[in-house]
């Protein structure tokens, strides 16, 4: 059996949606697959036990019929500080154990820093791909040549265990100097690089829904078009004539402004817009619901002002979890186009 340790340099770097991805590829090609993820930090209850919500959505998409006590053994919250290092090890030992029997391949998902997190338990990622016997494929953030610094961090920790690094969210303008100057920089110290996975627009959008549940938000109209993913964000601040310069030359948008603009709702509206988020708790004026109706455009009302319901969404978009399922598949697209995979199959002897 082979095991895989996914970890990655830094937090929110790509490690879950890696587990999906590969998970759902090796099933594809008839290999028996489990997954656990050792510790979790997003508690959630499966009947009368806690797991981990990222690790129980991965396990429900591969159709893996895992225990949650199994699933994520040690969920971090202030209580665990109470904890015994000995038996926290311990409850991974027997969660691994227990899901990795009669696989072919077991998928473990690291959390946060392969460097720090964990290590109130003594378990950080090095120690965690030791005690676990696993290979580890490195997912790290990349942006700039400084960024190599916490590969190669990781990869002093990690030693011979590290089989494959892939240099995630890569801005497009930036691909030619990543793959120019941090890729052969990291083959120099030792590293096998997989390929560079630029940032995508569809990967890194988020559904209405998603909005709606991060802000709080009243769904005034749009129930059917919920799903529609969103690409970009504009403030509506400004006046009429200046918005609509922004509103045309930005597709498959979100538009927030203040509920009292109904100006600036009704231009939105007459561009290619997914949704409205109006601010203060002021609803807006019938012609503006009437007119988003007729369209399917959402329109979502926030208790909260326009600065604190941005920021909101800027930390929503800063640990954006992969939920629908198009946005799974097209990531599983862009992993077999962007990455040599063949490579990672062959280190894990699943050839």
């Amino acid at each position: 059996m082979a095991t895989l340790y996914i970890a990655s340099s830094e937090e929110y770097a790509g490690k879950t949606l890696a587990s999906l991805v590969l998970g759902t590829r090796w099933q594809r090609r008839g290999r028996r697959v489990a997954y656990l993820k050792p510790i979790g930090v997003l508690p959630v209850t499966v009947g009368e036990q806690v797991t981990d919500e990222d690790a129980q959505f991965v396990a429900r998409h591969l159709n893996l019929d895992t225990p949650p006590s199994h699933l994520c053994p040690v969920v971090l919250n202030t209580d665990m500080c109470r904890l015994d290092p000995t038996e926290a090890q311990q409850k991974v030992k027997q969660a691994f154990a227990a899901v990795s029997e009669g696989a072919d391949v077991t998928v473990v998902a690291g959390s946060g820093s392969v460097l720090t997190r964990g290590s109130v338990f003594d378990m950080a990622g090095p120690r965690m791909a030791d005690m676990l016997d696993a290979s580890v494929f490195l997912v790290g953030r990349c942006e700039s040549f400084l960024d190599a610094d916490r590969v190669i961090a990781a990869h002093r920790a990690l030693g011979d265990r590290l089989i494959g690094v892939i240099l995630n969210m890569v801005p497009p303008r930036s691909q030619d100097r990543i793959w120019d100057t941090v890729v052969p920089c990291l083959e120099q110290a030792g590293m096998a690089v997989l390929g560079v996975m630029p940032m995508d627009p569809i990967l890194h959008s988020v559904s209405v829904k998603e909005l709606v549940e991060a802000t709080g938000a009243q769904l005034l109209c749009g129930t059917e078009t919920a799903d529609a993913l969103v690409e970009n964000f504009v403030v509506g601040a400004m006046s009429v004539d200046r918005a609509l310069h922004y509103f045309r030359r930005t597709p498959r948008k979100c538009v927030i402004t203040g509920g009292d603009r109904s100006d600036i709702q009704l231009a939105a509206l007459e561009t290619p817009t997914r949704c409205l988020i109006l601010t203060g708790d002021l609803r807006p004026s019938h012609t503006v619901i009437a007119r988003a109706e007729d369209l399917g455009v959402p329109v979502l009302l926030v208790r909260d002002d326009t600065l604190t319901t941005v920021s909101t969404i800027d930390e929503l978009l800063g640990k954006l979890r992969v939920r629908e399922p198009r946005k799974i598949e097209h990531a599983i697209e862009q992993f077999e186009a962007h990455l040599e995979l063949a490579k990672l199959d062959e280190a894990l002897g699943l050839v």
